[in-house]
């Protein structure tokens, strides 16, 4: 059987308990991929609750679109048009999740151009 060509998210708690090769790339501070982190200011007035998710989002979503934000997901996407990667991050509830937001924003820019899917949250 091929190599399954997808894009998933997870949480680090589950990705751990997976029994499956995926290439990781953690969307969390201090594992090399800050141009898609949500700023820290901004991840620390939403758990706080001064900021709301409508406002998060907007935040997050505006620094997406920033060229160095635009090239990694360019690159992430490439990668899982190729194989199975995963977009990983510590958030437990999935429904308020940037890791999802970002792989949103990965398929609507990138899934015209690629053969890219993505097959929602390891469970």
């Amino acid at each position: 059987m091929g190599t399954r060509k997808v894009l998933y998210t997870a949480c680090v708690s589950v990705l751990e308990k997976a029994k499956r090769r995926m290439k990781p790339y953690y969307v969390m501070k201090n594992h090399g991929n800050d141009v898609v982190m949500p700023d820290q200011v901004d991840l620390d007035q939403y758990r706080n609750g001064v900021m709301t998710w409508g406002g998060f989002r907007v935040n997050y979503l505006a620094k997406l679109m920033r060229p160095e934000a635009e090239e990694w997901m360019r690159r992430v996407s490439a990668e899982a048009v190729s194989g199975e990667v995963v977009l990983v991050s510590d958030e437990e509830d999935v429904e308020y999740c940037y890791r999802i937001l970002l792989a949103e924003m990965m398929m609507n820019m990138f899934s015209g151009q690629m053969n890219l899917r993505y097959m929602g949250e390891l469970k």
